[in-house]
């Protein structure tokens, strides 16, 4: 019956350390924020994708404005919004931390 026990017991144990390893990262929780140059919400898609375009892209879809994306890992990222109506805007860079929640704003910059 030793034996049994003290394999429940280093079973115990090993997840009480596995716990906190595997909860101590976790990603980003992304909220996007769209705006015009006049401060108005937009609706549209907005994609987040790694510079060298290696990697895993990332999408929502605004309403009112806004939307969110989750387990998003910390990294530079190029952010793109495609308007449900009009031109696509202009690809900014973005830094999303590695963990925590982080809101990305996009902002229509008037043009020349």
């Amino acid at each position: 019956m030793r034996g049994p026990r003290l394999i429940a017991a280093v079973s115990l144990l090993l997840g009480a350390i596995a716990l906190p390893l595997s909860t101590a990262r976790a990603d980003a929780l992304v909220v996007v924020v769209v705006r015009t140059a006049d401060g108005q919400p937009v609706d549209g898609q907005v994609t987040i994708t790694p510079p060298a375009g290696e990697g895993r892209t990332y999408t929502c879809t605004t309403d009112g404005g806004t939307c969110r994306i989750n387990d998003v890992p910390g990294g530079q990222y190029v952010a793109r919004f495609h308007p449900s109506e009009g031109r696509i805007w202009a690809p900014e860079l973005v830094m999303i931390p590695p963990d925590g929640r982080v809101e990305l704003q996009i902002n229509q910059r008037p043009g020349p």
